[in-house]
């Protein structure tokens, strides 16, 4: 069994899905594909007209479009042009359209304790999570990905200094797909807010960014279950988000293939190459995107063993994480915020928190 399905499924609780232009209730929605995903834009502005939200939607798109150029593995764009040169050199200027995301995402990397690394660029190809195109029905040969585990993939173990990357030897491939897509997001939204528009959410495939409010209320969005009994809800947990945050969740949901009974999913941990063990999806509330979908990614990694510390170590006030055996684990803001939508087992650290709903 393989599926491929892009992004975490977040949906949105708040009247209809998707509007075809100016409503009654003054929300204007438009759908684009980009980043590979479906992206949704909701806004509000009543004072606009259908050409100058045609503009804006353009221009949105544009934005994307860019952003998935750029941090591309594949073609022509910065990060394609910067790994060939990475494949035979130890050394490579980083251009400038690259550099405050690879700065972010090394930060991120040396303090998440081996959880987060995009040097996992080549192992996630020779496992075909790369693109639908070369994904698998069942793990690579173990020859061919013990080779690639013996090339450099860590974004750890290089050295950035004046705007270039030194690797230890060559071979370093680049993957930015658990950060890149929350600073499209960033991106996206902040176009709109250049703008003028005061209300919105950018919906990247579920991982989203919002900013005003949802008529006069908080946005409220909610996380995917990642194990839904046949006969429930698809519906974990219902959020009220408010001004400026970001919500990403990193799930095995989304691309795997089950072979002999496992399940292989594109989150791979940096530690040993292979698909992270430890949990079913991880869900972080961010003011920042980029950090969001890292962090998201990291905790899945982590898994139960790393949850406190990585919350600790990034000050998370609101993450949750769906464990192996579908327990959640919760910090208390997110339970503070949490209307539980399904029947949910606390793991024991949960349980006063649970209590106290």
């Amino acid at each position: 069994m393989k599926r491929w399905i892009g992004g975490a499924l977040i949906l949105l609780m708040i009247g209809v899905l998707v509007l075809r232009g100016r409503e009654a209730d003054d929300r204007f929605e438009r759908q684009i594909y980009s980043m590979g995903t479906l992206v949704t834009l909701t806004l509000r502005a009543p004072d606009r007209s259908p050409e100058a939200l045609a503009a804006l939607v353009s221009e949105v798109e544009s934005e994307l479009n860019r952003y998935q150029q750029r941090w591309s593995v594949r073609g022509s764009g910065a990060l394609a042009q910067l790994n060939a040169t990475l494949e035979e050199s130890t050394t490579v200027p980083v251009p400038a359209t690259l550099l405050p995301l690879l700065r972010k995402a090394k930060t991120v990397a040396e303090d998440s304790a081996g959880t987060f690394d995009p040097g996992l660029g080549r192992l996630v190809q020779v496992w075909g999570f790369d693109d639908a195109e070369h994904f698998r029905d069942a793990p690579p040969d173990r020859a061919v990905l013990t080779v690639a585990k013996r090339l450099p993939h860590r974004l750890t173990e290089t050295t950035l200094q004046d705007g270039r990357l030194q690797a230890e030897k060559p071979g370093l491939m680049l993957d930015f797909g658990a950060i890149a897509k929350g600073a499209a997001v960033g991106a996206a939204l902040d176009v709109l807010k250049q703008a003028g528009i005061e209300h919105a959410m950018v919906n990247a495939g579920g991982d989203l960014q919002v900013i005003g409010h949802a008529e006069g209320r908080p946005w409220r969005i909610a996380v995917r279950h990642p194990r839904p009994p046949a006969d429930a809800p698809r519906l974990l947990v219902g959020i009220e988000l408010q001004d400026g945050e970001a919500v990403f969740t990193s799930g095995d949901y989304e691309r795997y293939f089950e072979f002999e009974g496992r399940r292989y999913h594109h989150l791979l941990d940096p530690r040993s190459g292979e698909p992270a063990t430890g949990a079913q999806s991880s869900t972080v509330i961010h003011d920042d995107p980029a950090l969001a979908d890292a962090l998201a990614t990291a905790l899945f990694v982590g898994g139960v063993e790393q949850f406190d510390a990585l919350v600790d170590q990034f000050a998370l006030e609101f993450a949750m994480l769906v464990d192996a055996e579908g327990r959640v684990h919760a910090t208390a803001g997110f339970m503070d915020r949490a209307d539980w939508l399904a029947d949910v087992e606390f793991a024991p650290d949960a349980d006063a928190d649970a209590d106290a709903q």
